[in-house]
């Protein structure tokens, strides 16, 4: 630790302002994704009272993968009792925080109506903003949503529904995503 702050020391004098303040960030999300560690390393021994009170620290300073988390305890009802409602609390806050794995998640719960209410427009927001972030899943599962006219069925799709579909499946497959050409073939059609 001594050394650490000895090496900050020695930076800050040397470095203009804002590459310190780059430093100090990246030295938090360095901080944080140790205690991340930690917290999943407890949690993988099955001491889920210490990872839930560890991920509830880091969550309470914003780290959305601790949110992530502990919606998944929730989700699982390991160390606390099963709650998809506290879990999708949990996910929402991740999601809002812009994490694009937790906008995906979200979306995908109001789609289906786990721990939230079932809501197509709302599963197309949330899964809008997964993908606009660059998350294959998302592009793929709002495709989908989309070309089926959020869940009406495919004649129910409008025209414009249709084409941001195959905006959407066309991206999804040339990342790799391993259902989306043949989505984009049905949709197509």
């Amino acid at each position: 630790m001594r050394i650490a702050m000895a090496v900050t020391v020695a930076l800050g004098l040397a470095l203009p302002a804002p590459a310190l303040a780059d430093l100090e960030g990246r030295d938090k999300q360095s901080t944080e994704a140790v205690g991340n560690l930690e917290a999943y390393a407890v949690y993988k021994m099955g001491q889920y009272d210490l990872a839930r009170e560890r991920w509830e620290a880091l969550a309470a300073k914003g780290n959305t993968t601790a949110m992530i988390n502990l919606s998944n305890m929730h989700a699982q009802g390991q160390g606390v009792p099963r709650d998809l409602a506290v879990a999708r609390t949990w996910t929402r806050k991740a999601a809002e925080r812009g994490d694009p794995r937790a906008q995906l998640e979200l979306g995908l719960a109001h789609e289906t109506g786990s721990g939230v209410e079932r809501d197509m427009d709302q599963a197309a927001v949330w899964l809008g903003k997964a993908a606009d972030r660059g998350n294959t899943d998302a592009q793929f599962a709002l495709g989908v949503l989309l070309a089926t006219g959020k869940g009406k069925g495919a004649a129910a799709a409008t025209a414009e529904e249709r084409g941001r579909a195959k905006d959407l499946l066309a991206k999804a497959a040339a990342a790799g995503h391993p259902d989306a050409a043949a989505m984009l073939a049905a949709v197509g059609s």
